[in-house]
């Protein structure tokens, strides 16, 4: 499963503020998991049309980030003043053939790509 936290925020809230307090939160995870840990860990995305951020991962890492920025939101902006909320997705990871890992090179056209499977930028499955 994949779990995103989605905040958003009411128009009194500065998302140059909101954003200030999502980095210090990652400084502070950082301080408990060690940077590599943190960036492997969480992504995040502002957007300033829709007055929201996306948190994106199920981890421990990610889940101190979420509490450390929620708290960071009440102290600085109040409780009313911005909505979260915990939305699940099926796992996209892709499942791996292992039989085509073996044949790959037999397989490939003149550009490199395997003649059973779309590949490169842009091409759609």
């Amino acid at each position: 499963m994949r779990t995103i936290h989605r905040y958003r925020f009411e128009p009194e809230v500065s998302l140059e503020e909101a954003e200030t307090s999502l980095v210090l939160a990652i400084i502070a995870a950082e301080a408990l998991h060690g940077q590599p840990a943190v960036r492997l860990s969480v992504r995040y995305l502002f957007g300033e049309e829709k007055r929201a951020c996306v948190i994106d991962g199920d981890n421990d890492v990610a889940r101190h980030v979420i509490l450390i920025f929620t708290q960071f939101l009440i102290h600085e902006f109040g409780e009313d003043s911005f909505q979260v909320t915990r939305e699940t997705y099926p796992s996209t990871v892709p499942s791996r053939e292992p039989k085509a890992a073996a044949t790959g090179a037999a397989d490939a056209g003149a550009d490199g790509c395997s003649t059973r499977k779309a590949c490169g930028k842009g091409v759609g499955a």
